[in-house]
């Protein structure tokens, strides 16, 4: 009877080990998509580059020099 209760033990004690493992790898950011939510500073220059060529309605200049503002600081902190 205890040699029972000492396999289960090690078995349940491995599968709460593996549970445990697979949560971190399912709440680890992916370092595949890291590439794909990150800009370049190339990419940032190329948006500013287009913004400066672009026309924009009175609405929408707040936003586009808010964004602007901050694809600035990004090139900045970059470089």
């Amino acid at each position: 009877m205890r040699l029972i209760t000492k396999i289960k033990d090690l078995v349940m004690g491995i599968l709460d080990k593996q549970k445990t493992k697979n949560k971190h790898i399912k709440n680890k950011p992916s370092s595949n998509t890291n590439h794909l939510t990150n800009l370049t500073t190339s990419e940032v220059k190329y948006l500013l580059q287009l913004i400066s060529k672009s026309e924009f309605k009175g609405a929408d200049l707040q936003m586009i020099f808010t964004i602007t503002a901050k694809l600035q600081n990004q090139i900045t902190k970059s470089e």
